[in-house]
């Protein structure tokens, strides 16, 4: 009986170690196609399915990033709407209400996954478990993050890519909506201008700090 516990134990310590060894490859993989995203800028198509499996509308824009910290995305249709960070506070302005709200980065990225694009690598270690998942597709690779923190705003993202490149982002709130957002026309090494990241708050739109 002792020979056949201390057996089970050994196997059990094994695969447990094994898997944190995996765990640690695909994030330095991910880190590593993450790192590729230096200077980028791509189109997206964003939708919400909530957790009746109904569809939501689409929105579409343009995204902007340049690693670490600086992320813009503008929203087109159906309405307008702009987020800046500097990889410290966030900026939404809505111009219809002409408002900015001013909020920490870790607060958005629930809601804008895609900002996580613009993060160092310490925020993937640091608050993520990554794991890589099995592809049907040839070229195609795909990694599960869950948070760390169980008081985080989603349960789980996934973030693709097609022959390196970054394709889709997909995110699970605690709520079991989903949200999808897909990427066209991706341009690394975009050269985006440094201008594109400072954002001043028009000067008679609402300050709102959260």
């Amino acid at each position: 009986m002792q020979s056949w516990w201390k057996t089970l134990t050994v196997g059990m310590l094994l695969a447990a170690t094994l898997g944190a060894q995996a765990d640690e490859q695909a994030a330095q993989e991910l880190n590593a196609l993450l790192r590729n995203i230096d200077d980028a800028e791509a189109h997206f198509t964003q939708h919400i399915i909530d957790t009746r499996g109904v569809r939501g509308k689409e929105f579409t824009g343009i995204m902007r990033v340049r690693r670490p910290g600086d992320f813009r995305w503008d929203t087109q249709t159906p309405y307008a709407q702009t987020i800046v960070t500097n990889g410290h506070k966030v900026w939404i302005y809505d111009p219809d209400l002409n408002q900015v709200i001013i909020e920490s980065l870790d607060r958005q990225v629930g809601n804008t996954p895609a900002l996580l694009l613009s993060s160092d690598e310490t925020t993937i270690d640091h608050n993520f478990e990554v794991t890589q998942e099995k592809v049907s597709v040839s070229g195609e690779s795909s990694y599960l993050l869950k948070p760390r923190n169980k008081d985080a705003m989603f349960e789980a993202m996934r973030i693709k890519f097609m022959q390196g490149v970054i394709e889709e982002m997909q995110l699970k709130d605690a709520m079991g909506q989903k949200t999808r957002i897909q990427f066209q026309r991706v341009h690394y090494h975009a050269h985006v201008d440094a201008a594109v990241f400072h954002f001043t708050p028009p000067k008679d739109a609402e300050i709102v700090q959260q």
